[in-house]
C-alpha cells in the first residue's frame, strides 16, 4: 500500500468511529427523552389565577407579615433576574478588569 493509500485508510476508519459515536450519543438522548419525558407546561387557566391581583391586607399594628412579604418578592424578583445571561455582556468590562 502506498502512503496515500493508508492517509485514505486511517481517515475512512477515523470517520466511521466519529459518526459510530455520534449514533451511540444520540441512541442515548433519544432512550433517555423516553426514560423522562417532558412535564407538561402550566395551562392558561393556572396563569389566569396567578395572574390576578391580590386582595388587600388588613392594615395591623404589627407590620411584620408585611416586611416578610416584601423580602420575599424582592428575592424573588432578583432571582428571576439572575437568569439573563445576556446582561452582564451589556453592562461591560466590572471593577476587577478596570483596576489594572
Amino acid at each position: 500500500m502506498t502512503d496515500f493509500q493508508t492517509g485514505l485508510m486511517i481517515s475512512v476508519i477515523g470517520l466511521l468511529v466519529t459518526f459510530t459515536a455520534l449514533g451511540i450519543f444520540i441512541g442515548i438522548i433519544v432512550l433517555l427523552k423516553k426514560l423522562f419525558p417532558v412535564k407538561a407546561k402550566k395551562t392558561d387557566t393556572e396563569v389566569a389565577i396567578i395572574s390576578e391581583p391580590a386582595e388587600a391586607i388588613p392594615q395591623t399594628e404589627d407590620d411584620s407579615e408585611n416586611i416578610a412579604a416584601a423580602v420575599a418578592a424582592v428575592t424573588y424578583l432578583r432571582s428571576r433576574r439572575a437568569g439573563q445571561l445576556g446582561a452582564a455582556l451589556l453592562s461591560g468590562p466590572g471593577p476587577f478588569r478596570t483596576s489594572r
